[in-house]
């Protein structure tokens, strides 16, 4: 994945961030890390959600970023986070038959994985490809 910088700037309330690289997110938190987390799951948001009326660019470098940033902010590297990534897919609810033995099966995976069914199947799935 690719690491987009953002601009980390004093608010009232905490700490205001900014992507130049993709002007349709704004966020914040109350401290550093929380800014910080909040700019992980927006930016993780946008690349799921693809373009759908927000733009965004191929991200620039940092010294770029940093060229743009004004006195008294900071630039920090964010990269899109796969869990967060994956609470934003979009996800459809389908009915299957799976035969008894084999859900039992399924059942005592979860367990053991701390899964429930649906990401058992769907962390399969993937694997295959």
């Amino acid at each position: 994945m690719e690491i987009y910088y953002a601009i980390f700037y004093p608010i009232q309330t905490g700490w205001g961030v900014q992507f130049p690289d993709a002007p349709a997110i704004h966020t914040g938190g109350k401290n550093l890390d929380e800014a910080l987390a909040m700019a992980v799951d927006a930016l993780s948001g946008l690349m799921v959600m693809g373009r759908k009326g927000r733009e965004y660019n191929a991200p620039q470098g940092y010294e770029a970023i940093l060229a743009e940033a004004k006195a008294g902010e900071l630039v920090f590297p964010v990269m899109p986070n796969e869990k967060n990534m994956d609470t934003y897919r979009p996800k459809k609810r389908v009915n299957v038959m799976i035969p008894a033995d084999l859900l039992e099966k399924i059942d005592m995976l979860k367990d053991q994985k701390g899964l429930d069914r649906s990401k058992l199947i769907c962390d399969a799935v993937e694997a295959l490809f």
